[in-house]
């Protein structure tokens, strides 16, 4: 045999080699794929978990979100994806035996881009009704000035240190101490005294353009908590919720995703949006205190996030009904549960799948927030989180 042909065998057989040893021990060659379509709101602790939940499990997920309405068409589809992520129940078109697990907790943040405005915003729920309604257009406005010229009580609450696996590595995380119940340790509070000038800068609102239910539970806070201004229920998009047309408003700018909403807000002196509060981190954007019917002014936390939903209903279905007329200590009042859609065990789906969607699920809600605390979601825990066990069991 020739030395050309000899070195032709050598290398077919060294590629034959490596070819098997590749088939043998890829994760992707026994990885089952599950696609998802829904809120945005779950986006970034989907995307900073979903590559660890891949290692443990094998299992591969898409997400690409696309917003609440987008999940929730999708998801009655019957056929477009295996599960669907939404912030808030079908409102109509429900599909039979639907099952709500409330899977991610988190809270909305209202991000701020005012220059001269450097020791914290502190806004009142009628005050923020004003700013989005477009009856407050300046940020010296004196409802504005009434909130930041006071003394504001703020809650401190009780943390603890966690260790935990993060793509592979050993990292220890600082979480906020809950109870049986799901609630939070109020350590203390702690008072200041504010009183400075607030700038004469046109107000900018940034607002989601596509069906959202982070739009939604925004505007169902906005009714709950100011309804003498905002006179209209949630709505999954902004312009059905407004109390009053903003058409033709230059001060009202639309983007779809909060992400965009996000840009819009860092990019704009004056500004101010609403989305979940990993956006506003990752735009380096401060958001505003929000005052309580407790009457203490509480940034966007897991904590405060996990107190406001404590003081909720949890619903026969799997969902959540909160209360916004209750005082809750310690509660952000933008805090929202969100949900993980799927289908029950009688559906007839393909059982893998469904056993992958469950795990997916309980990955979820046991080891996300822990891992990636920084996303600012909540441990579910206490009466929601038994719930939470339950749906996802009548998945498989």
């Amino acid at each position: 045999m020739g030395e050309k042909m000899k070195s032709r065998l050598s290398l077919a057989v060294s590629l034959l080699t490596v070819t098997a040893l590749i088939a043998g021990t890829s994760p992707a060659s026994a990885a089952g794929t599950i696609n998802g379509s829904g809120a945005t709101f779950a986006a970034p602790l989907i995307d900073a978990c979903k590559g660890d939940f891949t290692a443990a499990t094998q299992n591969i997920v898409n997400y690409p979100g696309g917003g609440s309405s987008k999940g929730r068409t999708d998801f009655s589809a019957g056929n477009l994806v295996d599960f669907a992520g939404s912030d808030a129940p079908y409102s109509s078109g429900e599909p039979a035996n639907i099952i709500y697990a409330p899977i991610f907790a988190a809270p909305i943040s209202l991000m701020y881009n005012v220059k001269g405005i450097k020791e914290g915003l502190y806004l009142s729920p009628k005050t923020i009704a004003g700013i989005f309604s477009g009856e407050i257009t300046v940020w010296n406005d004196p409802a504005i000035d009434k909130d930041n010229t006071r003394t504001v009580k703020t809650p401190v609450y009780a943390t603890k240190k966690v260790t935990t696996k993060v793509k592979g590595k050993t990292v220890t995380n600082t979480v906020p101490v809950l109870d049986a119940k799901g609630n939070p340790k109020v350590l203390r509070y702690t008072t200041k005294v504010i009183d400075y000038a607030l700038p004469q800068t046109a107000i900018t609102v940034w607002y989601r353009t596509d069906g959202s239910g982070t739009t939604e539970n925004f505007g169902k806070f906005l009714h709950g908590t100011a309804p003498t201004i905002w006179t209209k229920p949630g709505a999954p998009t902004f312009t059905a919720s407004t109390p009053k047309s903003i058409a033709g408003q230059f001060n009202f700018q639309g983007q779809s995703g909060s992400a965009a909403v996000a840009a819009g807000v860092a990019g704009r002196d004056g500004s101010i949006g609403y989305g979940e509060l990993n956006f506003a981190l990752a735009n380096k954007l401060p958001s505003a205190f929000v005052q309580n019917t407790a009457g203490e002014f509480v940034d966007p936390s897991a904590a405060g996030t996990s107190a406001f939903l404590g003081g909720g209903t949890i619903n026969a279905n799997g969902t959540l009904s909160v209360d916004f007329t209750k005082k809750i200590p310690g509660a952000y009042s933008l805090g929202t549960a969100s949900y993980g859609l799927a289908y029950p065990a009688a559906s007839k789906k393909n059982a893998e799948k469904q056993a992958d969607v469950a795990a997916w699920f309980t990955y979820l809600l046991d080891e996300c927030p822990v891992k990636f605390p920084q996303t600012g979601f909540s441990k579910i825990t206490g009466p929601l989180y038994t719930k939470a066990k339950a749906q996802i069991a009548l998945i498989k």
